[in-house]
């Protein structure tokens, strides 16, 4: 549609708009709301009338003490507050067992429930009516009961009053017998159990000569700790004489021994090495004044070489000393490990026992204590029946006869029905209006912005393991009512004199993932009963025809076609599921934008719309990206295809109104996933016959006459 044709509209008067549109829904259903308002109001009002007047009498209980649940915690420091205690009495005064005994002292033949009402008895008629409330800051609770009788409301007021005084002393005593009676019992078996308990420590004392478990263990770990300490003694004394023996084997020449730092240590070791060296210093001398031979000399040598031996003897002596210790190390090693390992197993033997000895304990401490529980509960209960005795409940104020009804608001009742009436008649016209008919909304929407709505597609479920494809083959009824929107999409283009004579057809959306590739392709099958068709995926950011249809997604296409890597018949490939050709998108470039931007492409396009009856493209969304609107310079105008669950009313008016803007030409809207219509004649009459219809058989043969 030209952009001279589309209505000027001012963004500030949208909201007016609007508003005069739903005035104008309710203007028109007025009469409906009408009558709906006086239905409920006549018929709220038919009802009020029927009730009878209630009358509410009261009358005001003082408790004296405040007693709660237990009533000695009122004789007690600390004790239960006074909210603790008036809450118990609330909950006596409307529990059933009360009300089944003030209704047993009430005359035959005074009925508490509504006339000719068989649905509860006195006593649920009595709780119905019946309202306890404590009075704030005050020990006082108050007590009434609403009645359409104003006798009976104030005899059954100050009958609950009296009555609950002789019922609360009866059930306090009552529960005190049965509660002393079950604490004797109780505090017998827990003698019982102590003396068993008793019994039983005594036994397992004298069994395992238990004088005190506690020392014995700590002994034991005490000794186990020595022990340890022992044991890391003499693995570290071990280990270094190891050394010293590898040391010493490893060395042949017993000077070399001699020289060592344990070794050298030792007093006799050192006296040696000081008589040998005094020795040598004194051959020295004399080998500088006497010759081999000479006796001196001789005398001299004779004295180192006994010193010499002396040193040898020594030394051995030491290592045998060491060895020997390193054997007596080795047996005292082993006997500590042995100690050792007797120590854990006393001490595992002595905690298993004190583990025993514990629980006699606590079995003791436990049976200790409920027996002291239980003798301070009986004490207790023993003054508890002497508390009781004395009636704790005083009647302050007794009720009198009522006057004055209290309900029911007749007048209230009847304007709040009024309004009731009005508001929900007004929702009902407005929801019938605004769910009746979706596509006839999204059609004047469309029509305020001068576009035309060609046709919807109803929602349908895909079958596959990719539903994410484009649908191209299903089965079932619901495909075959999909088809028949596509025909009837098929026949709207072909009886618009402007979208007739148009041969390219370019298909975009607002936004990503609203079924144009699915149209497209199902469009495409469709006009290929009647006319030569081709398919072109222009989205070459994110393509999708040709995976969909079986073939490799990266296979040459457009943009080779364009590129002039490929010729035209190696980029397009034929459809049987769609009996037509399709141009693929091709191997997807660094910037589309680039590729559809060519004068090459534009000339494609005028072949193609000669050499075929039909080309049908598909854009990206035109909202994301520029590149539907390049295609648009060369194709006239554009197809929108529309999702109506992901582009609700208000932002179907507001991307309108951007597209309004932007100066784009779109010749139709399409709406996607519409709702099935199953009270569409020709929709459902498609699932019965399969036949062509009468227009396409007439289409048909004009085609064959040209």
């Amino acid at each position: 549609m030209g952009q001279q044709h589309q209505p000027q509209r001012q963004g500030q008067g949208s909201d007016v708009i609007e508003l005069s549109v739903i005035l104008a829904i309710l203007s028109a259903r007025r009469w409906l709301i009408v009558l709906i308002t006086l239905l409920v109001f006549s018929l709220v009002t038919a009802l009020v009338a029927q009730l009878p007047s209630m009358f509410r009498a009261s009358t005001t209980l003082m408790v004296k003490g405040v007693l709660a649940s237990n009533p000695l915690q009122s004789l007690l420091p600390g004790g239960g507050g006074d909210n603790d205690g008036l809450d118990t009495q609330i909950k006596l005064l409307t529990s059933a067992q009360f009300a089944r005994d003030v209704v047993s002292q009430l005359p035959d033949d005074l009925q508490l429930g509504l006339p000719d009402d068989l649905r509860r008895d006195d006593a649920q008629a009595l709780l119905a009516g019946l309202t306890v409330l404590s009075v704030p800051k005050t020990t006082l609770l108050e007590i009434s009961f609403v009645h359409y009788n104003p006798y009976i409301a104030s005899e059954v007021v100050n009958l609950v009053a009296s009555r609950f005084m002789a019922y609360q002393t009866g059930l306090m005593q009552q529960h005190s017998h049965q509660a002393s009676d079950l604490l004797r019992q109780q505090l017998e078996q827990a003698k019982l159990q102590l003396a068993q308990a008793e019994e039983r420590l005594a036994k397992f004392r004298q069994q395992h000569h238990i004088i005190d478990i506690h020392s014995d263990v700590e002994l034991a770990r005490q000794e186990i700790v020595q022990l340890a300490l022992e044991k890391r003694e003499l693995n570290r004394q071990l280990r270094e004489l190891e050394v010293l023996l590898q040391k010493v084997r490893q060395e042949q020449d017993f000077l070399q021994l001699s020289s060592v730092p344990e070794l050298r240590s030792a007093p006799s070791i050192a006296a040696l090495q000081q008589q040998l060296s005094m020795l040598q210093a004194e051959f020295a001398q004399l080998k500088l004044s006497y010759l081999a031979k000479h006796p001196r000399y001789i005398a001299a040598e004779k004295k180192i070489e006994v010193a010499t031996g002396q040193l040898k003897a020594e030394v051995d002596k030491l290592i045998g000393n060491f060895s020997t210790r390193h054997a007596e190390l080795l047996q005292l090693l082993q006997q500590t490990e042995q100690r050792a390992l007797g120590a854990n197993q006393k001490l595992e033997t002595l905690v298993d026992v004190a583990q025993h000895h514990k629980k006699h304990e606590a079995d003791i401490q436990a049976s200790l204590a409920l027996l002291t529980t239980l003798s301070d509960k009986l004490k207790e209960s023993q003054l508890l029946k002497d508390i009781n005795k004395s009636s704790s409940i005083i009647v302050v104020d007794p009720a009198n006869v009522p006057s004055q009804p209290i309900g029911p608001k007749r007048l209230l009742l009847s304007v709040a029905a009024f309004l009731i009436g009005f508001i929900g008649a007004v929702f009902l016209v407005l929801c019938l209006h605004f769910f009746a008919d979706v596509t006839a909304k999204y059609r004047q929407i469309a029509a305020r912005f001068g576009f035309k709505l060609i046709g919807v597609v109803p929602q349908i479920r895909v079958k596959g393991i990719n539903k994410n494809l484009p649908v191209v083959q299903q089965s079932g009824k619901q495909y075959t009512l999909y088809q028949e929107y596509i025909r009837s999409i098929r026949t709207n283009i072909l009886l618009d004199k402007k979208l007739c004579q148009q041969k390219l057809l370019a298909f975009t959306s607002i936004a990503p993932n609203e079924g144009k590739s699915s149209i497209c392709l199902q469009l495409a099958k469709s006009f290929s009963e009647l006319e030569r068709v081709i398919v072109i995926d222009a989205d070459l950011r994110f393509p999708a025809l040709a995976e969909a249809l079986g073939e490799n997604p990266h296979r040459p296409g457009l943009t080779n076609l364009l590129a002039k890597t490929h010729s035209f018949e190696q980029c397009v490939f034929y459809s049987k599921e769609l009996n037509a050709d399709v141009l693929p998108s091709g191997i997807r470039p660094m910037n589309p934008l680039l590729f559809l931007s060519m004068p090459r492409f534009d000339a494609i396009l005028k072949v193609l719309a000669k050499k075929y009856d039909r080309v049908i493209i598909e854009c990206p969304p035109i909202l994301s990206v520029s590149d539907a609107m390049v295609v648009a310079k060369s194709v006239g105008q554009l197809e929108l295809v529309v999702d109506v669950k992901k582009t609700p009313l208000v932002d179907f008016a507001r991307k309108l109104e951007l597209l309004e803007q932007s100066g784009v030409a779109l010749g139709g809207i399409i709406l996607n996933r519409v709702k099935n219509d199953t009270s569409n004649y020709y929709a459902t009459a498609a699932t019965r016959a399969k036949q062509p219809s009468a227009l396409q058989l007439m289409l048909q043969n004009n085609l064959k006459r040209a």
